[in-house]
């Protein structure tokens, strides 16, 4: 579905680069965007929303550059960021003008989506609180039906209740051959989602695959203590959490957030060449 050949990003002739030489296609699904803060991934999901042009490299969605300044083409994808503004006294009226450019938009999964987080649409923007602000544009992006929606922080503002209604609505929301790039530092909150990851450190992309990619390759087990063929062990809460070689016939679900710790460890040169191995 995003096609990522070669991308780098300077924001000047001579910073350092934001990206340098990303390559990945990305499927459908729900994918992580991890990294560092720094990493890159705001850019990223700038070039590919096209609102920055890369330096070099090319970026699509599917056949598509995404910097195409067609309408019927810049209506396949939106970018969710941390700050983003919606004009309009309330989302609703909001989405009754916006959502004329997203011919896929479903007013009644919007519906759905506002219920789903206690609002009912016609709250005042201006009065709504940071959180229910959060809720209100959610509700609506997840209703737009776009082939490549892009999510920042998405959690960010929401208490315990609705990060479980966002979930529920992932699900319900994702349709066939979409994909929904989720950029978070808080990946369990929503781990149990997640397709695919893919992992910037510096600007430079560490790993990109799916989750069958990484089950294959990996396996991930709670134990008591450090198993002793571990790539990778992390003492939580009284219990180890271990990485080790795959066992075949027998894939475990992957823990994206010790994954990621683990390749930015020492250990995280032996394990990337596991996962780039064949099988």
């Amino acid at each position: 579905m995003i096609e990522l050949d070669n991308i780098t990003f300077s924001y000047t002739k001579k910073s350092v680069p934001a990206l340098a030489s990303v390559t990945a296609d990305v499927g459908s699904g729900v994918v992580l965007l991890a990294g560092e803060n720094g990493a890159g991934k705001t850019t990223l999901l700038h070039v590919i929303a096209g609102l920055a042009h890369p330096t070099c490299g090319a970026c699509r969605i599917g056949e598509i550059s995404c910097t195409t300044d067609r309408p019927s083409e810049m209506g396949r994808s939106f970018l969710l960021e941390e700050r983003s503004y919606f004009p309009g006294k309330t989302i609703r009226k909001f989405a009754e003008l916006h959502s004329r450019f997203y011919p896929r938009f479903s007013p009644e999964l919007f519906s759905s989506n506002l219920e789903a987080f206690s609002l009912t649409g016609y709250e005042p923007m201006k009065s709504l609180s940071l959180g229910n602000r959060k809720k209100a544009q959610l509700a609506y992006v997840l209703a737009l039906g776009v082939d490549v929606l892009l999510l920042d922080e998405p959690t960010n503002g929401l208490d315990i209740e609705s990060k479980g209604a966002l979930r529920k609505m992932f699900a319900g929301s994702l349709r066939e051959g979409q994909t929904i790039m989720v950029s978070t530092h808080t990946v369990s909150e929503l781990e149990n989602l997640f397709d695919g990851v893919m992992i910037l450190s510096r600007g430079r992309l560490i790993y990109s695959g799916t989750e069958d990619d990484v089950s294959s390759r990996l396996a991930f087990e709670v134990s008591r203590a450090a198993e002793d063929e571990a790539l990778y062990a992390e003492v939580q809460m009284g219990r180890v959490l271990n990485i080790l070689p795959a066992i075949e016939d027998y894939p475990t679900r992957v823990d994206w957030r010790l994954l990621y710790s683990a390749l930015r460890s020492p250990a995280g040169g032996r394990i990337i060449d596991i996962l780039h191995s064949k099988k």
